[in-house]
């Protein structure tokens, strides 16, 4: 560790804690509370990626967060920010976009043709011949910056939290931790929130003085009840209704954090952000803010360079020289900008060799350290509606109205000791706390109270005390061209380009120069840029005005606002039988369901032959009651239902408002007013939202009462032909003969013992089957006992698959499989069950308009010339060399028939029965297939399922 430094007073590496990661290929040392780039620094390392457009080497710049020279790689993770991600045991660091390596980038020839790069050069070239577009995109795409990600990439923890504080204090600096404390003390829940690793701000950096009240007021916030503090968090955005967005990084075994405030109050603390200066060389490696070298000295013990140039424009440059002279660095020469010093360029490409003033001289070095001003970073602010007023005596923004729910205290309102700052701050936390009040009064007013429960009265406005405004030279760039957009590799010359061009809006700019719009965000550039475009329009900073900040503050994953993965599993009643028969899991929504116990066709066998259970508890089930249930069944399905008598069942469909059919079940009659739905187990959830709906906003009149019973009742399919033997064994209460229990019907009773059971006899399977519904304490009682029961019966179980075939031999379609997104009721063959002649229900304008058109495609069955080849799902069916003309939705190997059987889609001219269609398969081979009579393929008028 060449460039290592002593024990420093405020020092935040762990120097008991010393291990060793990977940089570039190569092994490092480092101290725990190191981040990569001050690793790497003390170990004499300057150049950590490369700019984006033109390749040119890039150092450290800020040492924070904010920091665009030091965007790395960190194993599958691109895009990390080295100088604030603390470094790990182990760690595999890279470069980010270079070739073939960080020291000699073949792309940095892009140089040379700077010129033809100029701004907005994206928007002129690569248009024309279009036909050469794929060659410029792929050209383009290798010079694009970033890392990568594995497509093998593991998924990271994600998580979300809601909170309701009082008080939410965005930035921990002496402001913000005085403000919070105040808050808290004055009875206020207060969430403090820093960006940083350790709270504090510049006091971290600073001297013996500045440390001991660092220690104070870090001491004050743990004592302080109610306050709840986040560090490497930071505030992402504001909205309506102080609803803010906190991003918490790096927590225990969790990446990112979203929580989700509502805070009564926002007090905004960010500080002030130090600025770079614009001139010829200024993104050279060894060019640094004096917040930078201060940062780099005292906390991470690392000297900066070893012969130093500083230009300084304030106090925090002048505390830099003392730091730097501390640390061993020969400052050659202080440049003072109060007194008419200017910096002209540097020279050196990958590090810095000499520095030119303005008088003339040339000074070797390999260390620049500028200190010309400061930013104010009214991001929250601006999201809160306020726009930022310049003052050109302190050379900075400040706000200007905020609403009554937002506080700005610190920096980003004015100068002063750190004793004016702190008073400011209380004052501003007090304030806080009672706005917070009297919102948490409003709220509880419009909430019933006990008679009895008084409430405070307000308190007084606490008055906020002013904060001097110090004069600051006005210092964006110097008398040479520069680089603006560290980020973009924007420079001065392309602001002046675009504004002769006719972009003379600072906004316009930001787009046609992508000034600001890089990992930074504007937050060190947009002032300079404002700045120069002032200068080249003849306006004044003023006028020209900052482009408008809108969250989030900073970059967010997609992983933070998607949160955890929520996917809540489900198991029916009966799983613990099919995992100890074998049954292979099949993932269906939030059910794990048995897709086949071994031998898929030999299920489907013995259900036509035999006797075999499904578990369907899956099934969505709806109990409906109430004299208004007829009207709601004739809104929601397509077919009549006033008619329906007590024991019957009907199928239904149900279409949404544009005529797509949107899923199909049966509902059948228990009672007068009692009335049991079932849906598609996948459309359970969106069926249960559409009752919900029409119920709520068109007929809240309407006297229904609607439970979702789906987990409520086991639910057990008994097919075959042997099906009624099984269940006269264990059914009481209930006559199974065929007259007094037919197709179609609905039957309450005793089954295996347990009471509250129904059944209905349908038959999706093709066959005579019965299915049963049992409360669900009570599913793998009933289950075994049908298996004991029937075990001379040959009952056996079956899955999904076997399903799927039963169904698909019989021709019954499957909402979602034989259907998408576009299918209308006539398409699917449904022209049967659309009665037209009702007075209203969900889908029936579009229905009309369909039932007039004779443009849509036709649900068929299908068959192959072939009957070995099953046409996989999703093959399509052609016309002549490549027209479209269809698709196969389902397609299995039938056991029954012993060929393939296919449903699917043909344009209307091909749906005659006995067409021949031709089929065009994955693998490019095309087969016949002939058009079927029925969608049946296995007994079409339905005779066994009625037996």
């Amino acid at each position: 560790m060449s460039m290592r430094l002593g024990v420093q007073p405020g020092e935040v590496i762990d120097r008991g804690r010393r291990f060793r990661f990977t940089w570039d290929g190569e092994a490092y040392p480092a101290y725990e509370g190191d981040t990569i780039v001050s690793a790497l620094a003390a170990c004499g390392e300057r150049i950590f990626s490369r700019s984006f457009k033109y390749h040119r080497p890039r150092g450290l710049l800020t040492a924070s967060f904010l920091d665009p020279g030091c965007m790395v790689q960190v194993g599958d993770e691109p895009n990390v920010r080295g100088a604030h991600r603390r470094v790990e045991p182990g760690m595999v660091v890279s470069p980010q976009a270079v070739w073939p390596s960080l020291r000699f980038d073949a792309k940095s020839a892009n140089q040379a043709f700077g010129r033809f790069l100029s701004a907005g050069f994206y928007y002129k070239t690569f248009i024309r011949p279009r036909r050469l577009w794929p060659v410029y995109r792929r050209v383009l795409r290798r010079f694009s910056a970033g890392g990568v990600v594995s497509p093998d990439s593991s998924h990271e923890y994600f998580d979300k939290r809601y909170a309701h504080p009082d008080v939410v204090v965005a930035g921990g600096g002496p402001a913000g931790m005085a403000a919070a404390v105040a808050a808290a003390e004055a009875g206020a829940q207060v969430l403090l929130v820093e960006e940083e690793h350790e709270l504090g701000g510049h006091l971290r950096w600073g001297n013996e003085a500045e440390l001991a009240a660092l220690r104070g007021l870090r001491d004050e916030v743990t004592r302080a009840p109610g306050i709840e503090v986040m560090t490497n968090s930071v505030v992402n955005g504001r909205y309506d209704g102080n609803w803010v967005a906190v991003l918490q990084r790096n927590l225990p075994n969790v990446m990112e954090r979203l929580v989700k405030a509502r805070a009564k109050t926002l007090v905004v603390a960010p500080g002030l952000i130090e600025r770079p200066y614009v001139f010829e060389g200024n993104d050279a490696p060894g060019v640094i803010l004096s917040t930078a070298a201060r940062r780099l000295i005292n906390l991470h013990s690392v000297k900066p360079g070893g012969r130093a140039v500083v230009f300084s424009a304030n106090a925090c440059g002048d505390a830099a020289v003392e730091d730097l002279e501390r640390a061993g660095v020969e400052v050659a020469r202080v440049v003072d900008a109060r007194r008419g010093g200017d910096i002209v360029r540097v020279n050196g490409g990958g590090n810095v060799r000499s520095v030119e003033c303005a008088d003339g001289a040339k000074i070797d070095c390999d260390l620049l350290v500028t200190a010309v001003g400061w930013t104010a970073p009214t991001s929250l602010l601006n999201m809160a509606g306020d726009r930022p007023v310049y003052d050109g005596r302190a050379a900075r923004f400040f706000p200007s109205k905020l609403p009554e729910d937002v506080l700005a205290t610190g920096g980003i309102v004015g100068d002063g000791t750190l004793d004016e700052l702190l008073a400011h701050a209380r004052a501003t936390g007090h304030e806080a706390a009672r706005r917070a009040a009297r919102t948490a009064r409003a709220l509880r007013a419009s909430i019933p109270q006990r008679s009895d429960e008084q409430e405070e009265s307000e308190s007084p406005p606490v008055e906020i005390p002013e904060l001097p405004v110090h004069d600051h030279p006005a210092l964006f760039y110097g008398r040479t061209p520069g680089i603006v957009d560290y980020s973009e590799d924007v420079t001065s010359k392309d602001l002046i380009a675009a504004e002769k061009e006719g972009y003379d809006s600072i906004e316009l700019v930001k787009r046609y120069t992508t000034v600001t719009m890089g990992p930074a965000q504007g937050k060190l550039e947009t002032v300079n840029a404002v700045a120069i475009m002032a200068s080249a329009t003849g306006r004044t900073i003023a006028e020209t005005g900052t482009t408008v900040w809108r969250p989030p503050y900073s970059p967010t994953t997609l992983g933070a606002l998607a949160g955890r993965i929520f996917e809540p599993v489900r198991y029916s009643p009966m799983q613990p039988w099919h995992e100890r028969h074998g049954a292979k899991p099949l993932v269906a929504g939030a059910w794990i369901r048995p897709d086949h116990y071994g031998d898929p066709a030999s299920e489907v066998r013995n259900v036509r032959e035999n006797v075999s259970l499904i578990d369907v508890t899956p099934l969505g089930k709806f109990d409906l009651r109430g004299p208004d249930v007829p009207k709601l069944l004739e809104l929601l399905y397509v077919n009549k239902w006033s008619g329906l008598d007590i024991g019957a069942v009907r199928y239904g469909v149900m279409c949404a408002e544009d005529g797509v059919v949107m899923d199909d079940g049966v509902t059948g009659r228990l009672g007068p007013n009692r009335y049991m739905m079932t849906a598609t187990s996948s459309g359970a959830a969106t069926v249960w939202e559409w009752i919900d709906n029409w119920l709520q906003t068109a007929h809240p009149e309407w006297q229904v009462h609607v439970t979702p019973v789906t987990t409520a009742y086991a639910s057990i399919n008994v097919a075959g032909p042997k099906s009624r033997e099984l269940l006269e064994r264990l059914t009481e209460g209930v006559d199974l003969s065929p007259d007094a229990f037919p197709y179609m019907r609905v039957r309450t009773g005793r089954i295996a013992g347990v009471d509250d059971c129904f059944m209905w006899r349908i038959g999706f399977t093709g066959e005579l089957s019965y299915e049963v519904h049992v409360p669900a304490a009570y599913g793998l009682h009933v289950w075994e006992a049908l298996m004991e029961r029937g075990a001379d019966l040959g009952v056996k179980p079956f899955g999904v698959e076997a399903q799927r075939i039963l169904r698909l031999e019989k021709g019954h379609f499957i909402v979602g499989q034989d259907t998408d997104g576009l299918t209308g009721a006539y398409g699917a063959g449904l022209a049967w069950a659309v009665k037209l002649d009702k007075e209203d229900f969900a889908g029936k304008p579009e229905l009309v308009w369909q039932s007039e058109r004779d443009d849509y495609q036709r649900l068929v069955g299908l068959q192959p010339h072939d009957s070995s080849v099953v046409p996989p799902e999703a093959s399509q069916i052609v016309e002549g060399k490549n027209d479209l003309v269809g698709r196969i939705t389902s397609s299995r190997m039938s056991p029954t028939l012993g060929r393939s059987i296919c449903l699917g889609f043909v344009a209307p001219h091909l749906a005659e029965p006995g067409t021949t269609v031709t089929v065009h398969l994955p693998d490019g081979k095309r087969i016949p297939a002939r058009v079927m009579e029925h969608h049946a393929h296995f007994d079409p008028k339905g005779r066994r399922q009625r037996g």
